[in-house]
């Protein structure tokens, strides 16, 4: 006797009524997230052009590349943290002073709501109350940041898994972006 549950439309079916449940089930409360990562994490409709100031957030962002990682660190020639990273990019390019902790820039700005722009902070929940990552976005499904685990500064897929995961929401401090 043949088994039907290996049927192609089977499978699909049940995958569908699956997602559904679990992004349905996702309104139903508990603990507060952030927006939806499914929904902020969709890049087809990213505009192309950039404004003088996210220019200039990517071009120091950018050219930080390989900094080395140092817990506290708040300059390339000793070292950065995601944070220190990011309110040093953001201080250098557009003169904008952010908090030195990743748990109170993330109050800064406004939230995003619908799609990425380069130069929106984007924030990670890595693990326990004060676990949290931060980075800029750059476009393209990609952001840069100072990870403990690589050692330097380094460009991130955000749709890998271990990203898509983590991912906690964004900030947008540029007015004009």
């Amino acid at each position: 006797m043949e088994s039907t549950c290996n049927s192609p439309i089977i499978v699909r079916v049940f995958s569908w009524g699956l997602a559904c449940f679990l992004l349905l089930s996702g309104c139903a409360g508990g603990t507060a997230r952030g927006p939806a990562t499914t929904y902020l994490l969709d890049f087809s409709s990213e505009k192309q052009s950039l404004n003088p100031e996210q220019t200039q957030i990517l071009s120091i962002a950018k050219g930080l590349l390989g900094a080395p990682y140092r817990f506290g660190g708040t300059n390339p020639k000793e070292g950065f943290d995601c944070s220190g990273y990011v309110a040093y990019v953001y201080n250098r390019a557009v003169g904008v002073s952010l908090p030195r902790q990743t748990a109170e820039q993330i109050k800064t700005g406004r939230a995003v709501l619908r799609s990425l722009r380069p130069g929106d902070i984007v924030y990670f929940k890595i693990a326990g109350p004060t676990g949290w990552h931060t980075g800029i976005y750059i476009g393209k499904g990609r952001f840069i940041h100072a990870p403990s685990a690589n050692g330097v500064v380094n460009i991130q897929e955000m749709n890998l898994p271990y990203w898509r995961k983590q991912f906690f929401g964004a900030r947008r401090v540029l007015k004009n972006s």
